[in-house]
């Protein structure tokens, strides 16, 4: 996990330790880039060809860095595949330029690579088609089930998209979502039991439920990587992919939405049976991870590992001796000098 603020910058790394297949996931926000360029320009030559770049969803927390490294001329590195859904694939249409109407830079950029832009998906959206999970082998080993989105979730985006994308440029949704939400807990004696049986209330926002959600598979390994992923729309997909009243064995849980407590439910957790929990925020803007997710991670998802990949109140908090003896777990955070980046070797 990179210093992506309170979004995502993934960096997957698997195969053979001297000459790694790479996958990136996200672009965090724009003042990511800067960090990840560096990181980018010491490979070396032979690992600067990434197998995947996937850029989940429009949200900003996600895009900017991407949008940034897709439109750096000089960029260090190239991507053999790069998995986006614009405009364009909501619509089911066949891929074209927008116009300047629209002028979605990641477009523009992308457009410039077409070869590469949802190569996968013969240039159609990525996206769950009927009651089918496409399963895509990469270079190396590397396996990706795919679990979100959905059509629906694509077709729902469509007002939302054509009335804010001129008002704010790429990220459609954002002025409605700028106000500062209520709820922060002041933290002390956290009850996770009374937390934790908080009613439900479901993220809805359009964006998020766009999110490409893939499981990544290697070496017998599993990795959840939950973008900003509806409930609805994950669960169904986890409950699909799982034989009756069976939870889907992961190693490791990128948690969705940063901790949000409306993309974090007790069926959710139930229905997966993990060790590892990441968490990549730092708390800014919407104030992640929620007290309300976290308990609900403790009491139903039985982690042996939270990892968080900045140093905030809003994670040190969980690093309580009484919580963690309660529940079980262990936490993991970075280094303060190296706040933003954490590393995670699953074996």
């Amino acid at each position: 996990m990179l210093p992506a603020r309170e979004g995502d910058c993934l960096w997957i790394r698997y195969g053979d330790k001297s000459a790694p297949k790479q996958i990136l996931v996200d672009g965090g926000r724009a003042s990511t880039y800067k960090e990840l360029r560096a990181r980018l320009a010491a490979l070396p030559k032979p690992q600067r060809v990434f197998e995947l770049f996937i850029i989940t969803h429009v949200d900003r927390d996600h895009i900017e860095g991407s949008m940034s490294l897709l439109e750096d001329a000089a960029s260090p590195v190239t991507f053999k595949q790069i998995w986006f859904n614009g405009y364009d694939h909501l619509k089911s249409a066949k891929l074209e330029p927008f116009g300047a109407v629209q002028g979605e830079r990641v477009t523009a950029a992308l457009l410039k690579r077409k070869k590469a832009w949802n190569k996968q998906w013969k240039g159609k959206a990525a996206a769950l088609r009927g009651k089918t999970f496409p399963r895509i082998r990469l270079d190396g080993g590397m396996t990706l089930t795919l679990l979100s989105p959905d059509r629906q979730k694509l077709v729902e985006l469509i007002p939302t998209w054509e009335a804010e994308c001129k008002a704010a440029g790429i990220i459609p949704g954002t002025a409605a979502r700028r106000k500062k939400l209520k709820g922060l807990e002041e933290f002390g004696a956290i009850d996770v039991e009374s937390l934790a049986k908080k009613k439900f209330d479901a993220d809805v926002t359009k964006p998020n439920g766009t999110s490409i959600v893939v499981i990544a598979e290697y070496g017998g390994k599993r990795a959840l990587l939950g973008a900003d992923a509806h409930v609805d729309r994950l669960l169904a997909s986890v409950k699909a992919l799982t034989k009756k009243g069976k939870p889907l064995q992961v190693d490791l849980y990128k948690v969705a939405h940063h901790g949000s407590e409306g993309n974090t439910s007790r069926d959710l957790l139930e229905a997966i049976r993990c060790p590892v929990y990441l968490i990549s925020t730092n708390g800014s803007y919407f104030e992640h991870p929620k007290a309300v997710s976290l308990s609900r991670i403790l009491k139903f998802g039985a982690p042996k590992t939270i990892a968080f990949n900045y140093q905030s109140k809003f994670t040190t908090v969980w690093d309580q001796h009484a919580l963690k003896t309660k529940y079980g777990y262990e936490t993991l955070y970075p280094a303060k000098k190296d706040n933003g980046t954490l590393t995670v070797i699953i074996e």
